[in-house]
């Protein structure tokens, strides 16, 4: 038999509120619609048309802090995971710091018992040489306890010097050993200061261009200052020719004044002549008539437009370069940062599609219109 879906979900409003689920809140949505379907059955859409959307509301609410309540404790894991890693990483690192200074002090020790060997075995050489050039200088004939005493010195001298030369000899395999670990520590160092050294000659370079690409952008900048300056010198000059033909203007007016005044039957070429002045005095008028050739203009809009993209140009360069150096100093001075996990984004709430069919008639009487939650609601009716 198949259980009811009322009964379930009223099951679930039974649960533990600790234990509730995203699917949990599903089914008290599907329930809250049945009771709506039922109450609009009963007395109409006016009666939860301003309880609806508080409803849906709340029940969206609820389903994220259910969901982030099973989240949670993932992240918890993680963070706590992520501290125990750093604190071994620093064990590690303090355990290697105190293990080289044993390293070190035992290398310092062994070196200053094999240097008082090493000076132990040259006195007792020259001790040596000493007793065989005084026997061999000697005249009086030893006697045979005396020689049985002498070599039993010499034998217990050479026990001593093979001692010697078997603990000299361990030392030495052993700073044999350690000047190889050095060795390998110095080439390590060495390749490192090659790589510091390349970084900075790649640093001195970016530097240089940057110099570069400013000392260009300078000089681009004062040319546009000259060309400015030139620019505002021709103005000036067309601003005093402009005076000097208005003058002009004027003082042939006076003159067409007087003659016409003088000479009121003139023939036709002269009007034309005068009609002809009259045309140009009206075009030295004018504002807006051209002041320079066409050729000029575009000569002047042609430079401009250039310097215009060298100097944009130049810009993108410095700015790139700088970008570069910027990396790579934060490279060299910080720590990598340490990722930590995204939290995946809230999936889209299954509540509106759930007591979709309890709010339809409202949305179809025009009651909650104005309500931005049930656009896909709206969406559909309007269809």
């Amino acid at each position: 038999m198949e259980e009811d879906p009322g009964s379930a979900a009223e099951s679930v409003l039974d649960k533990n509120v600790a234990e509730l689920t995203v699917m949990d809140v599903y089914d008290i949505a599907s329930l809250v619609g049945h009771e709506f379907e039922r109450v609009i059955d009963q007395h109409g859409c006016e009666a939860i048309a301003r309880l609806m959307p508080k409803v849906v509301r709340v029940l969206e609410i609820l389903e994220v802090l259910v969901s982030r309540h099973h989240v949670a404790p993932e992240l918890d894991e993680l963070r706590l995971e992520l501290d125990r890693l750093r604190l071994e990483r620093m064990d590690r690192i303090e355990k290697e710091r105190k293990h080289q200074k044993e390293l070190e002090l035992v290398e310092d020790v062994w070196r200053g018992e094999a240097q008082d060997l090493l000076s132990q075995i040259a006195q007792l050489q020259e001790e040596n040489k000493q007793l065989m050039t005084n026997l061999s200088h000697k005249d009086v004939s030893l006697s045979e306890e005396e020689f049985q005493k002498h070599e039993g010195m010499s034998e217990r001298e050479r026990q001593v010097m093979k001692k010697l030369k078997e603990v000299v000899d361990k030392q030495r395999d052993e700073i044999r050993a350690k000047d190889r670990e050095l060795g390998l520590k110095n080439e390590d160092v060495e390749a490192l200061q090659q790589q510091q050294t390349r970084l900075m000659k790649i640093n001195h370079d970016l530097r240089h261009r940057v110099t570069v690409v400013e000392a260009q952008g300078k000089a681009l900048i004062e040319q546009k200052v000259e060309l400015e300056a030139d620019l505002q010198t021709k103005e000036q000059e067309m601003g005093s020719l402009r005076a000097e033909l208005g003058k002009l203007r004027e003082r042939l007016q006076g003159e067409l004044s007087q003659n016409g005044e003088q000479e009121p039957e003139a023939e036709p070429g002269g009007e034309e002549s005068v009609s002809e002045a009259e045309k140009a005095a009206m075009e030295l008028k004018d504002p807006n008539r051209p002041r320079f050739t066409l050729q000029e203009l575009r000569d002047v809009l042609h430079e401009r437009n250039e310097l215009k993209s060298k100097v944009f140009l130049l810009q993108e360069e410095l700015a790139y370069y700088k970008s570069e150096e910027i990396e790579e100093e934060n490279r060299m001075l910080q720590p990598p940062p340490v990722a930590h996990p995204r939290m995946s984004p809230q999936p889209e709430s299954g509540i509106k599609r759930l007591i979709f069919t309890a709010i339809m008639p409202m949305v179809a009487a025009g009651l909650i219109l104005d309500d931005p939650s049930l656009q896909p609601a709206r969406r559909l009716v309007s269809l």
